[in-house]
């Protein structure tokens, strides 16, 4: 395919400004994260090569790619809203180059953009994430809690405990059951206990391990006790946004782990793993829907496509939280939930193409 003057005038438009409104966007998204965390982070001894080099490129990259398709739809409201306002787009069309011609540098523009975001994604997002979370977890993590929490770890063992403080790290009446069919083995409780976060390393207070024979149990108490379990503190305090820092592999290998363990999140983790696939295709979509919508030169100008524009990107948004939300929670199924959005809106495109004016 040979691209004309009119393809390569349009592409360099939209990926142009589809760069300017990323790293304009990103940038001031970075100021307003700056004033709320970097003192908090300078407290915690953060250094600024850190700061900038570690959590700001990859706060910069993490947020561009997610939002790459919202960042895409503004871009081409905006600069197809100027190209109509100067009455680029009338001598086009009156020249016999048909709307779906005009559609074609737009259409390869967002492809190129789909193949930018899936290899982003699936790619170099999870290491760059695991670099920002890593930082997190040192300078700047948010003081979790959790009550009355039951744990299948797997077929034989089971862990209760009524509280976690994530100031302190410790967790209160720690119960740990290892089982053999129906059997109970043995136990270990726990008044007080702190967990190494990189290890399955444990501190244990005023313990008791009791083990279950045929005819005699046998039990032992401490005050103190150095030890290590089958399972580490994040086993038990599990922060949902780990996930997006697991590749493709690690990440099936996580939700297989989590149904043999019977978790309720497993639908959280597989909206993770399909939106990776779905919120990249949702640029072509959104990019039908902009031209459509800012093709046609409109007395509001610019302010009133851009106005159209971002009632869109609110509604998509809202689609895509109450299909999440039904998936998380009435038992909607993860890939139809994350799916969902982009077919209702590509027959809305569909829609808008057809009335666009040709």
């Amino acid at each position: 395919m040979i691209l004309t003057k009119l393809d390569r005038y349009i592409i360099k438009k939209f990926l142009g400004t589809f760069v300017f409104m990323l790293v304009l966007l990103m940038s001031i998204s970075i100021v307003f994260d700056a004033s709320e965390k970097l003192n908090e982070l300078i407290d915690h001894g953060a250094p600024w090569t850190e700061i900038i080099g570690i959590y700001y490129v990859n706060f910069f990259i993490n947020y561009g790619v997610q939002f790459s398709y919202l960042l895409n739809f503004i871009s081409v409201i905006w600069f197809t809203s100027k190209m109509a306002g100067n009455t680029e787009i009338v001598p086009i069309l009156s020249a016999g180059v048909g709307f779906n011609r005009l559609l074609r540098p737009y259409i390869i523009s967002s492809v190129i953009l789909v193949i930018w975001a899936l290899l982003m994604y699936n790619y170099v997002l999870p290491d760059s994430n695991k670099l920002r979370l890593e930082f997190e977890e040192l300078y700047y993590r948010d003081k979790i809690g959790k009550t009355d929490e039951h744990i299948i770890l797997s077929e034989n063992e089971i862990v209760y405990y009524s509280h976690y403080n994530g100031a302190t790290h410790r967790v209160t009446n720690l119960t740990y059951e290892n089982w053999n069919n129906d059997s109970l083995n043995y136990m270990i409780f726990a008044r007080q206990a702190k967990g190494d976060s990189l290890t399955k390393n444990w501190e244990l207070y005023n313990y008791q391990v009791r083990s279950f024979g045929y005819f005699n149990d046998e039990v032992y108490y401490g005050i103190k006790k150095d030890t290590m379990l089958s399972f580490g503190i994040n086993d038990l305090v599990f922060r949902s946004s780990v996930i997006e820092a697991m590749d493709n592999a690690e990440l099936n290998e996580f939700i297989k782990e989590q149904q043999l363990k019977g978790s309720e999140s497993i639908p959280l983790y597989e909206v993770e793993k399909y939106k990776r696939w779905a919120s990249p295709f949702a640029i072509i979509i959104l990019t039908i829907i902009g031209v459509s919508v800012s093709s046609k030169k409109s007395r509001g100008g610019l302010g009133i496509n851009l106005a159209i524009g971002l009632g869109i990107c609110v509604l998509y948004i809202f689609a895509m939280q109450i299909t999440t939300v039904a998936a998380l929670n009435v038992g909607f199924t993860p890939m139809l939930a994350v799916w969902l959005p982009n077919i209702i809106f590509a027959f809305i495109a569909l829609f808008l193409y057809k009335i666009a004016p040709k």
